[in-house]
């Protein structure tokens, strides 16, 4: 069954490869004839597991990075994670043996259950919810639009009763299948309309200015180096060389996470003095940087400057990695001197989020690395003009994670109707506009500049209003369904 979940882990991004999907067709059809419940709990983690060991396994490559004791987590890493994750989908197959009494009922239950364990993998012990189900339609830009309206969720929802309906197509249900069926052809008529309609949408907004020029900036800096001496000022002099190198002026210059290689505000002086030399008249800059706050904790911030060098903003991470930038129970005797990837001292959740201003009073909201993958984020009662990701990959090299983690954060902007800017340090950077749509990028492993014209149209999407109402929704609908087909399929079989 794990070999099933290896194979089916290929329609995700960046393979891509659809056909693979049909994986799930056995893996839920024997799940849906389980004997027990304990059968049904292991046929569900194990596809689970080789879905999850196939599609994470470039964590691991941040173990291979400056070499040391940190190789000995490669087991936990490469399996353990993978276990523990696909715990949810186990308790999702004790639940759906539970639910069903027949084959047809079962195999409704399996989108339910396994829609809703993904839900919980978002939110528990600080939540992962990478590589839900809903990130096999990211492939198809029509198909992706849905998410403006039932968000990643209601995505993996869909994405799982459409290979439902092929297995009832399968077992010769035919009309069973083909009315399942129905919502997956909603969806994808729904985004043909919304990307080809030339009419704006009723909600489109156009406040403040219809565009906004920013340049992205990323220096590929290999991560063996980010935070040695001997490298620091050719990192540095590289970033303002960088952000200088075209002529024509820009509102907002955006660097990655962490970028400049010291801790705000023991550089204020030097950084500063750069910035008034290298930034024109009336450019910004966004930059991520480390730096300590009050009784000298460290955080992973953002930090807006303007063309002065006059710190304008600041944004600090609130969602933090688990041992990559924090130990958890630090306080245990076991783990006070631990240095995990070089750190003696954990990054804490700063006091600052929410959205910082432009000098031109535009509204950004920074999301720092991992942050952007989770869905609900943002706040109905703040909402930005621009989502802006800043992050740094450099730790995975040239694997299937940047790809991925880029995929990912397009989501966010398709959910949300809103512009969203990407800049990694070694990619892959991109700009998007409110329908998800690409307007430029550059590539993994490229040292380069990127100049857009960020249109500020946004849209209050439907997902973005009602958020977890739709969830509800789709689950008491997915739910009463699989009763009605229990009810029907019992009183046929009597006879």
């Amino acid at each position: 069954m794990s070999i099933l979940g290896v194979v089916a882990s290929l329609a995700l991004p960046p393979a891509f490869m659809l056909l693979a999907a049909a994986a799930f067709i056995p893996f839920l059809i024997t799940a849906a004839k389980a004997k027990t419940v304990w059968q049904s709990a292991i046929i569900f983690w194990s596809f689970a597991f080789g879905w999850f060991t196939a599609s994470l396994y470039w964590i691991s490559a941040s173990l291979f990075v400056d070499i040391s004791w940190e190789i000995l987590i490669l087991p936990f890493s490469l399996f353990a994670l993978p276990a523990f994750l696909s715990l949810f989908w186990g308790c999702a197959g004790i639940l759906v043996f539970l639910s069903g009494r027949t084959v047809v009922s079962r195999l409704v239950f399996c989108a339910l259950w396994i829609g809703v364990a993904e839900i919980f993998r978002s939110i528990l012990l600080t939540g992962f919810p990478w590589n839900a189900p809903a990130h096999l339609i990211l492939a198809n830009e029509y198909l992706s639009q849905i998410a403006s309206v039932i968000g990643q969720n209601g995505a993996s929802f869909l994405v799982l009763l459409t290979l439902v309906a092929f297995c009832f197509l399968y077992l010769r249900f035919w009309k069973t299948g083909l009315i399942i069926l129905l919502p997956f052809m909603i969806s994808f008529g729904f985004g043909v309309w919304r990307l080809d309609h030339s009419v704006p949408m009723s909600h489109l907004d156009t406040k403040k200015t219809s565009e906004m020029l920013i340049r992205i900036v990323q220096p590929n800096v290999q991560q063996s180096q980010r935070w040695k001496a001997e490298f620091k000022d050719m990192q540095i002099e590289d970033l303002f060389a960088l952000s200088m190198s075209k002529a024509a002026p820009v509102s907002l210059i955006i660097w990655p996470e962490a970028a400049y290689p010291a801790i705000w505000p023991n550089v204020e002086k030097q950084f500063l003095q750069s910035v008034q030399s290298a930034i024109s008249d009336d450019e910004q800059l966004l930059t991520g940087m480390l730096r300590f706050g009050q009784e000298k904790k460290l955080y992973n911030s953002a930090l807006l400057f303007s063309d002065n060098g006059s710190l304008i903003a600041k944004s600090d991470k609130q969602k933090r990695v688990p041992f990559g930038e924090y130990i958890p129970f630090r306080n245990n005797f076991l783990f006070q001197k631990l240095k995990i990837f070089g750190n003696a001292i954990d990054i804490s959740a700063g006091p600052n989020k929410g959205l910082i201003y432009t000098r031109d009073n535009i509204a950004l909201r920074v999301f720092i690395c991992y942050e952007i993958i989770f869905p609900n984020s943002l706040s109905s009662h703040e909402r930005p003009d621009v989502i802006i990701n800043l992050t740094n990959d450099a730790w995975f090299g040239n694997t299937f994670g940047p790809y991925q983690h880029l995929s990912q954060s397009r989501i966010r902007a398709i959910e949300e109707g809103l512009p969203l800017v990407r800049v990694a340090n070694t990619g892959i950077s991109a700009a998007f506009n409110y329908k998800g749509e690409m307007l430029g990028k550059i590539g993994l492993l490229e040292k380069g500049v990127l100049d857009v014209a960020l249109p500020l149209h946004q849209q209050i999407t439907i997902y973005s209003q009602f958020r977890w109402k739709i969830i509800i929704f789709i689950v008491f609908l997915i739910s009463t369904t699989a009763v009605l087909l229990d009810l029907i399929f019992i009183k046929r079989q009597k006879p």
